[in-house]
Protein backbone atom coordinates (compact mmCIF):
# COMPACT_ATOMS: atom_id res chain seq x y z
CA UNK A 1 0.00 0.00 0.00
CA UNK A 2 1.16 3.54 -0.78
CA UNK A 3 0.60 6.07 1.99
CA UNK A 4 0.87 9.82 1.70
CA UNK A 5 2.52 12.36 3.97
CA UNK A 6 2.89 16.11 3.68
CA UNK A 7 2.67 19.50 5.35
CA UNK A 8 -0.26 20.28 7.68
CA UNK A 9 -2.24 22.10 4.99
CA UNK A 10 -2.42 18.86 2.99
CA UNK A 11 -2.79 16.42 5.87
CA UNK A 12 -6.58 16.09 5.82
CA UNK A 13 -6.56 15.40 2.12
CA UNK A 14 -3.81 12.82 2.49
CA UNK A 15 -5.40 11.15 5.51
CA UNK A 16 -8.60 10.73 3.56
CA UNK A 17 -6.75 9.09 0.66
CA UNK A 18 -4.94 6.76 3.06
CA UNK A 19 -8.17 5.76 4.83
CA UNK A 20 -9.96 5.05 1.56
CA UNK A 21 -7.06 2.95 0.30
CA UNK A 22 -6.90 0.93 3.53
CA UNK A 23 -10.61 0.15 3.17
CA UNK A 24 -9.98 -0.90 -0.44
CA UNK A 25 -7.09 -3.19 0.45
CA UNK A 26 -8.18 -4.63 3.80
CA UNK A 27 -11.94 -4.20 4.06
CA UNK A 28 -14.24 -5.19 5.60
CA UNK A 29 -12.46 -3.38 8.41
CA UNK A 30 -13.43 -1.41 11.52
CA UNK A 31 -12.58 2.20 12.31
CA UNK A 32 -10.47 1.03 15.24
CA UNK A 33 -8.40 -1.18 12.95
CA UNK A 34 -7.93 1.67 10.48
CA UNK A 35 -6.81 3.93 13.33
CA UNK A 36 -4.17 1.42 14.43
CA UNK A 37 -2.86 0.77 10.91
CA UNK A 38 -2.51 4.47 10.06
CA UNK A 39 -1.62 5.66 13.60
CA UNK A 40 -4.37 8.28 13.43
CA UNK A 41 -6.67 9.46 16.20
CA UNK A 42 -10.08 7.71 16.31
CA UNK A 43 -11.79 11.10 16.02
CA UNK A 44 -9.93 11.76 12.76
CA UNK A 45 -10.95 8.38 11.37
CA UNK A 46 -14.57 8.95 12.43
CA UNK A 47 -14.75 12.27 10.59
CA UNK A 48 -13.20 10.87 7.43
CA UNK A 49 -15.38 7.76 7.43
CA UNK A 50 -18.53 9.81 7.94
CA UNK A 51 -17.60 11.89 4.91
CA UNK A 52 -16.90 8.82 2.79
CA UNK A 53 -20.20 7.19 3.81
CA UNK A 54 -22.06 10.42 3.02
CA UNK A 55 -20.46 10.46 -0.43
CA UNK A 56 -21.49 6.79 -0.88
CA UNK A 57 -17.92 5.66 -1.52
CA UNK A 58 -17.90 3.53 1.65
CA UNK A 59 -20.68 1.43 3.18
CA UNK A 60 -21.24 -0.61 6.32
CA UNK A 61 -21.15 -4.32 5.54
CA UNK A 62 -21.93 -5.78 8.95
CA UNK A 63 -20.88 -5.81 12.59
CA UNK A 64 -18.06 -7.53 14.43
CA UNK A 65 -18.93 -9.87 17.25
CA UNK A 66 -19.09 -8.24 20.68
CA UNK A 67 -16.16 -8.94 23.00
CA UNK A 68 -16.30 -10.91 26.24
CA UNK A 69 -17.19 -7.74 28.11
CA UNK A 70 -20.06 -6.99 25.79
CA UNK A 71 -20.47 -3.40 24.66
CA UNK A 72 -21.34 -1.87 21.35
CA UNK A 73 -20.53 -3.92 18.26
CA UNK A 74 -18.23 -2.10 15.80
CA UNK A 75 -19.26 -1.61 12.19
CA UNK A 76 -17.35 -3.24 9.37
CA UNK A 77 -16.56 -0.92 6.46
CA UNK A 78 -15.90 -1.69 2.82
CA UNK A 79 -16.01 0.10 -0.50
CA UNK A 80 -19.47 0.74 -1.90
CA UNK A 81 -19.17 -0.96 -5.29
CA UNK A 82 -21.88 1.28 -6.77
CA UNK A 83 -20.32 4.46 -5.40
CA UNK A 84 -18.21 5.07 -8.49
CA UNK A 85 -17.83 3.70 -12.01
CA UNK A 86 -15.35 4.05 -14.86
CA UNK A 87 -15.23 3.11 -18.51
CA UNK A 88 -12.20 1.38 -19.99
CA UNK A 89 -11.55 1.02 -23.73
CA UNK A 90 -8.95 -1.15 -25.49
CA UNK A 91 -7.81 -0.33 -29.05
CA UNK A 92 -5.13 -2.97 -29.41
CA UNK A 93 -7.02 -6.08 -30.54
CA UNK A 94 -9.08 -7.16 -33.55
CA UNK A 95 -12.12 -5.73 -31.78
CA UNK A 96 -12.53 -2.47 -29.89
CA UNK A 97 -13.41 -3.61 -26.37
CA UNK A 98 -15.12 -1.34 -23.85
CA UNK A 99 -16.12 -2.12 -20.26
CA UNK A 100 -18.15 -0.31 -17.61
CA UNK A 101 -16.64 -1.17 -14.25
CA UNK A 102 -17.72 -0.46 -10.68
CA UNK A 103 -15.50 0.54 -7.78
CA UNK A 104 -14.95 -3.08 -6.70
CA UNK A 105 -13.59 -4.06 -10.11
CA UNK A 106 -16.67 -5.89 -11.34
CA UNK A 107 -17.63 -5.45 -14.99
CA UNK A 108 -21.18 -4.09 -15.03
CA UNK A 109 -21.49 -4.02 -18.82
CA UNK A 110 -19.24 -4.53 -21.79
CA UNK A 111 -19.26 -3.91 -25.52
CA UNK A 112 -17.16 -5.28 -28.36
CA UNK A 113 -17.18 -3.73 -31.82
CA UNK A 114 -15.23 -4.87 -34.89
CA UNK A 115 -12.17 -2.78 -35.61
CA UNK A 116 -12.89 -0.51 -38.61
CA UNK A 117 -11.51 -1.71 -41.94
CA UNK A 118 -9.72 1.62 -42.27
CA UNK A 119 -7.59 2.04 -39.17
CA UNK A 120 -7.47 5.82 -39.43
CA UNK A 121 -8.27 8.25 -36.59
CA UNK A 122 -11.78 9.23 -37.69
CA UNK A 123 -13.34 5.76 -38.12
CA UNK A 124 -11.55 4.40 -35.05
CA UNK A 125 -12.65 7.25 -32.78
CA UNK A 126 -16.20 7.09 -34.11
CA UNK A 127 -16.31 3.40 -33.22
CA UNK A 128 -14.91 4.17 -29.77
CA UNK A 129 -17.55 6.84 -29.24
CA UNK A 130 -20.31 4.40 -30.23
CA UNK A 131 -19.02 1.78 -27.79
CA UNK A 132 -18.81 4.30 -24.93
CA UNK A 133 -22.23 5.75 -25.67
CA UNK A 134 -23.74 2.27 -25.58
CA UNK A 135 -22.35 1.71 -22.09
CA UNK A 136 -23.57 5.10 -20.87
CA UNK A 137 -27.01 4.45 -22.35
CA UNK A 138 -27.27 1.05 -20.65
CA UNK A 139 -28.66 2.69 -17.51
CA UNK A 140 -26.50 0.41 -15.35
CA UNK A 141 -24.57 3.31 -13.83
CA UNK A 142 -25.78 6.80 -12.88
CA UNK A 143 -24.03 9.24 -15.19
CA UNK A 144 -22.94 11.42 -12.27
CA UNK A 145 -21.17 8.39 -10.77
CA UNK A 146 -19.06 7.68 -13.88
CA UNK A 147 -15.66 9.12 -12.96
CA UNK A 148 -14.13 9.11 -16.42
CA UNK A 149 -12.89 7.12 -19.39
CA UNK A 150 -9.58 5.28 -19.67
CA UNK A 151 -8.25 4.27 -23.08
CA UNK A 152 -5.46 1.77 -23.72
CA UNK A 153 -3.63 2.25 -27.02
CA UNK A 154 -0.63 0.47 -28.57
CA UNK A 155 2.43 2.41 -29.63
CA UNK A 156 3.82 5.56 -28.05
CA UNK A 157 1.43 7.44 -25.77
CA UNK A 158 1.77 10.85 -24.13
CA UNK A 159 -0.51 10.33 -21.15
CA UNK A 160 0.06 13.84 -19.81
CA UNK A 161 -1.06 15.54 -23.03
CA UNK A 162 -3.66 12.87 -23.79
CA UNK A 163 -2.13 12.26 -27.21
CA UNK A 164 -1.46 9.00 -29.03
CA UNK A 165 1.89 9.90 -30.60
CA UNK A 166 1.93 6.98 -32.99
CA UNK A 167 0.66 3.44 -33.38
CA UNK A 168 2.64 1.65 -36.07
CA UNK A 169 -0.17 -0.71 -37.06
CA UNK A 170 -2.74 2.07 -37.56
CA UNK A 171 -3.02 4.16 -40.74
CA UNK A 172 -2.18 7.88 -40.82
CA UNK A 173 -2.02 7.82 -37.03
CA UNK A 174 0.22 10.55 -35.66
CA UNK A 175 -0.27 12.80 -32.62
CA UNK A 176 -3.97 11.96 -32.34
CA UNK A 177 -5.58 14.02 -29.50
CA UNK A 178 -7.63 11.12 -28.16
CA UNK A 179 -8.36 12.68 -24.76
CA UNK A 180 -9.53 15.98 -26.22
CA UNK A 181 -11.84 14.31 -28.76
CA UNK A 182 -13.50 12.07 -26.17
CA UNK A 183 -13.71 14.75 -23.45
CA UNK A 184 -15.53 17.03 -25.89
CA UNK A 185 -17.90 14.21 -26.84
CA UNK A 186 -18.78 13.03 -23.31
CA UNK A 187 -17.82 15.82 -20.91
CA UNK A 188 -15.90 13.33 -18.78
CA UNK A 189 -12.22 13.18 -17.84
CA UNK A 190 -10.24 10.97 -20.22
CA UNK A 191 -6.87 9.35 -19.55
CA UNK A 192 -4.92 7.38 -22.15
CA UNK A 193 -2.17 4.85 -21.51
CA UNK A 194 -0.10 2.31 -23.42
CA UNK A 195 -2.06 -0.93 -23.73
CA UNK A 196 0.35 -3.23 -21.89
CA UNK A 197 0.98 -0.68 -19.15
CA UNK A 198 -2.80 -0.58 -18.74
CA UNK A 199 -2.83 -4.35 -18.34
CA UNK A 200 -0.07 -4.13 -15.74
CA UNK A 201 -1.96 -1.49 -13.78
CA UNK A 202 -5.14 -3.57 -13.75
CA UNK A 203 -3.24 -6.61 -12.49
CA UNK A 204 -1.66 -4.50 -9.75
CA UNK A 205 -4.88 -2.71 -8.73
CA UNK A 206 -7.43 -5.52 -8.86
CA UNK A 207 -5.23 -8.61 -8.82
CA UNK A 208 -2.95 -9.87 -6.10
CA UNK A 209 -1.13 -6.82 -4.79
CA UNK A 210 2.43 -6.96 -6.03
CA UNK A 211 5.17 -4.38 -5.64
CA UNK A 212 7.39 -5.57 -8.49
CA UNK A 213 5.94 -7.18 -11.61
CA UNK A 214 6.34 -7.25 -15.37
CA UNK A 215 3.55 -7.94 -17.85
CA UNK A 216 4.29 -9.19 -21.35
CA UNK A 217 1.58 -8.50 -23.91
CA UNK A 218 1.28 -10.74 -26.98
CA UNK A 219 -0.99 -9.26 -29.66
CA UNK A 220 -0.47 -7.29 -32.91
CA UNK A 221 2.76 -6.08 -31.34
CA UNK A 222 4.62 -7.13 -28.22
CA UNK A 223 4.96 -4.80 -25.25
CA UNK A 224 5.95 -4.77 -21.63
CA UNK A 225 4.25 -3.22 -18.62
CA UNK A 226 6.49 -2.64 -15.61
CA UNK A 227 5.47 -2.20 -11.97
CA UNK A 228 8.36 -1.07 -9.76
CA UNK A 229 7.94 -0.59 -6.02
CA UNK A 230 4.17 -0.49 -6.39
CA UNK A 231 4.22 2.15 -9.13
CA UNK A 232 3.55 1.87 -12.87
CA UNK A 233 6.85 2.70 -14.54
CA UNK A 234 6.61 4.82 -17.69
CA UNK A 235 10.18 5.99 -18.17
CA UNK A 236 11.58 9.47 -18.76
CA UNK A 237 9.76 9.80 -22.09
CA UNK A 238 6.79 7.49 -21.36
CA UNK A 239 8.38 4.88 -23.59
CA UNK A 240 9.41 2.19 -21.11
CA UNK A 241 8.47 -1.35 -22.09
CA UNK A 242 9.10 -1.21 -25.85
CA UNK A 243 10.47 -4.74 -25.72
CA UNK A 244 8.88 -5.65 -29.06
CA UNK A 245 11.62 -3.74 -30.83
CA UNK A 246 14.52 -5.39 -29.07
CA UNK A 247 16.52 -7.29 -31.70
CA UNK A 248 16.62 -11.03 -30.98
CA UNK A 249 17.99 -12.13 -34.38
CA UNK A 250 19.98 -9.62 -36.48
CA UNK A 251 19.43 -11.83 -39.54
CA UNK A 252 15.69 -12.05 -38.91
CA UNK A 253 12.85 -10.57 -40.96
CA UNK A 254 12.28 -6.86 -41.48
CA UNK A 255 10.23 -5.30 -38.68
CA UNK A 256 7.69 -2.50 -39.06
CA UNK A 257 10.11 -0.27 -37.14
CA UNK A 258 12.68 -0.54 -39.93
CA UNK A 259 15.13 -2.90 -38.22
CA UNK A 260 15.60 -6.63 -38.69
CA UNK A 261 14.88 -9.46 -36.28
CA UNK A 262 12.97 -7.57 -33.59
CA UNK A 263 10.99 -9.67 -31.12
CA UNK A 264 7.80 -8.30 -32.70
CA UNK A 265 8.93 -9.39 -36.18
CA UNK A 266 9.74 -12.85 -34.83
CA UNK A 267 6.96 -13.55 -32.37
CA UNK A 268 3.94 -11.21 -32.57
CA UNK A 269 0.47 -12.21 -33.77
CA UNK A 270 1.30 -10.88 -37.22
CA UNK A 271 4.58 -12.75 -37.32
CA UNK A 272 2.94 -16.06 -36.37
CA UNK A 273 0.16 -15.60 -38.93
CA UNK A 274 2.69 -14.67 -41.64
CA UNK A 275 4.70 -17.81 -40.88
CA UNK A 276 1.51 -19.87 -40.95
CA UNK A 277 0.63 -18.59 -44.40
CA UNK A 278 4.15 -19.08 -45.67
CA UNK A 279 4.81 -22.57 -44.33
CA UNK A 280 1.35 -24.03 -44.81
CA UNK A 281 0.64 -22.14 -48.05
CA UNK A 282 -2.61 -20.88 -46.65
CA UNK A 283 -2.83 -17.96 -49.08
CA UNK A 284 -4.23 -14.56 -48.20
CA UNK A 285 -7.58 -15.52 -46.70
CA UNK A 286 -8.53 -14.24 -43.25
CA UNK A 287 -6.55 -15.85 -40.44
CA UNK A 288 -6.74 -14.77 -36.80
CA UNK A 289 -4.90 -15.81 -33.70
CA UNK A 290 -8.16 -17.39 -32.52
CA UNK A 291 -8.09 -19.61 -35.61
CA UNK A 292 -4.54 -20.70 -34.82
CA UNK A 293 -5.46 -21.42 -31.22
CA UNK A 294 -8.23 -23.72 -32.41
CA UNK A 295 -5.60 -25.56 -34.47
CA UNK A 296 -3.42 -25.84 -31.35
CA UNK A 297 -6.30 -27.31 -29.36
CA UNK A 298 -6.96 -29.78 -32.18
CA UNK A 299 -3.32 -30.85 -32.07
CA UNK A 300 -2.20 -29.69 -35.55
CA UNK A 301 1.57 -30.38 -35.39
CA UNK A 302 2.69 -27.62 -37.78
CA UNK A 303 0.74 -24.94 -35.90
CA UNK A 304 1.93 -26.20 -32.53
CA UNK A 305 5.50 -25.92 -33.81
CA UNK A 306 4.91 -22.31 -34.89
CA UNK A 307 3.41 -21.32 -31.57
CA UNK A 308 6.14 -23.10 -29.62
CA UNK A 309 8.72 -21.05 -31.57
CA UNK A 310 6.93 -17.88 -30.50
CA UNK A 311 6.78 -19.01 -26.87
CA UNK A 312 10.48 -19.88 -27.01
CA UNK A 313 11.41 -16.33 -28.10
CA UNK A 314 9.28 -14.87 -25.31
CA UNK A 315 10.63 -17.20 -22.63
CA UNK A 316 14.19 -16.38 -23.66
CA UNK A 317 13.72 -12.61 -23.43
CA UNK A 318 11.83 -12.97 -20.14
CA UNK A 319 14.82 -14.85 -18.71
CA UNK A 320 16.92 -11.77 -19.52
CA UNK A 321 14.32 -9.30 -18.23
CA UNK A 322 14.23 -11.08 -14.88
CA UNK A 323 17.95 -10.35 -14.52
CA UNK A 324 17.21 -6.65 -15.09
CA UNK A 325 14.01 -6.07 -13.11
CA UNK A 326 13.99 -8.89 -10.52
CA UNK A 327 10.15 -9.06 -10.41
CA UNK A 328 8.03 -11.16 -8.09
CA UNK A 329 5.67 -12.10 -10.91
CA UNK A 330 5.56 -12.21 -14.70
CA UNK A 331 2.11 -11.88 -16.25
CA UNK A 332 1.33 -12.96 -19.82
CA UNK A 333 -1.71 -11.57 -21.62
CA UNK A 334 -3.09 -10.00 -24.76
CA UNK A 335 -5.27 -12.51 -26.63
CA UNK A 336 -6.83 -15.97 -26.43
CA UNK A 337 -3.51 -17.66 -27.22
CA UNK A 338 -1.61 -15.63 -24.63
CA UNK A 339 -4.02 -16.63 -21.86
CA UNK A 340 -4.15 -20.32 -22.81
CA UNK A 341 -2.64 -23.06 -20.63
CA UNK A 342 -0.69 -24.47 -23.58
CA UNK A 343 1.05 -21.17 -24.37
CA UNK A 344 1.82 -20.54 -20.72
CA UNK A 345 3.41 -23.99 -20.36
CA UNK A 346 5.64 -23.44 -23.40
CA UNK A 347 6.74 -20.01 -22.18
CA UNK A 348 7.53 -21.40 -18.73
CA UNK A 349 9.57 -24.19 -20.27
CA UNK A 350 11.59 -21.75 -22.36
CA UNK A 351 11.95 -19.32 -19.46
CA UNK A 352 13.35 -22.03 -17.21
CA UNK A 353 15.67 -23.50 -19.85
CA UNK A 354 17.26 -20.10 -20.57
CA UNK A 355 18.16 -19.30 -16.97
CA UNK A 356 21.89 -18.84 -16.28
CA UNK A 357 23.47 -21.67 -14.32
CA UNK A 358 23.83 -19.55 -11.17
CA UNK A 359 20.16 -18.55 -11.10
CA UNK A 360 17.50 -19.91 -8.80
CA UNK A 361 14.52 -17.78 -9.92
CA UNK A 362 11.60 -17.40 -7.57
CA UNK A 363 9.66 -15.37 -10.11
CA UNK A 364 6.30 -16.91 -11.02
CA UNK A 365 5.06 -16.90 -14.63
CA UNK A 366 1.27 -16.62 -14.87
CA UNK A 367 -1.48 -15.53 -17.25
CA UNK A 368 -3.57 -12.44 -16.62
CA UNK A 369 -6.58 -13.03 -14.40
CA UNK A 370 -8.75 -10.86 -16.68
CA UNK A 371 -8.31 -12.66 -20.02
CA UNK A 372 -8.77 -10.63 -23.19
CA UNK A 373 -10.44 -7.81 -21.24
CA UNK A 374 -7.27 -7.09 -19.26
CA UNK A 375 -6.30 -3.91 -21.13
CA UNK A 376 -9.78 -2.36 -20.96
CA UNK A 377 -10.06 -3.30 -17.28
CA UNK A 378 -6.65 -1.76 -16.59
CA UNK A 379 -7.65 1.46 -18.34
CA UNK A 380 -10.80 1.69 -16.20
CA UNK A 381 -8.76 0.88 -13.08
CA UNK A 382 -6.50 3.86 -13.76
CA UNK A 383 -9.56 6.14 -13.69
CA UNK A 384 -10.91 4.62 -10.47
CA UNK A 385 -7.49 4.86 -8.83
CA UNK A 386 -7.67 8.67 -9.08
CA UNK A 387 -10.23 8.56 -6.24
CA UNK A 388 -7.49 7.25 -3.96
CA UNK A 389 -5.02 10.03 -4.68
CA UNK A 390 -4.87 13.21 -2.61
CA UNK A 391 -5.03 15.37 -5.72
CA UNK A 392 -8.50 14.06 -6.47
CA UNK A 393 -9.91 14.27 -2.94
CA UNK A 394 -11.24 17.52 -1.77
CA UNK A 395 -10.19 17.44 1.86
CA UNK A 396 -12.21 19.18 4.53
Amino acid sequence: MKTYTGNPSLMRDMNRANVLDIIRLVGPITQTQISKILSLQPSTILRIVNDLVHEELVAESGKVEAGAKGGRRASLLELNAKGAFAIGVDLGSDDIIAVLMDLSGQIVSEASMPFPEKSEPEPILQTVKAAIQGLLDSGLAPIDRVMGIGVSIPGKVDSVAGVSVYAIHFQDWSNVPVSQVLEEAFQLPVYIEHDIRSMAFGEMWFGTECQNMICLGFRRGIGLGIVMNGELYQGANQFAGDVGHVVVDPDGPLCSCGRHGCLEAMASERAVIAKYRQRLQHGQGPVTIAHLYEEVKHGTPEVIELVQETASHMGKILADLVRIFDPERIIIGGNCMATSPEFLAWIRSSFESHQPNYADPETTVETTIFGENSMAIGAAAIILSKLFEPSRTGGN
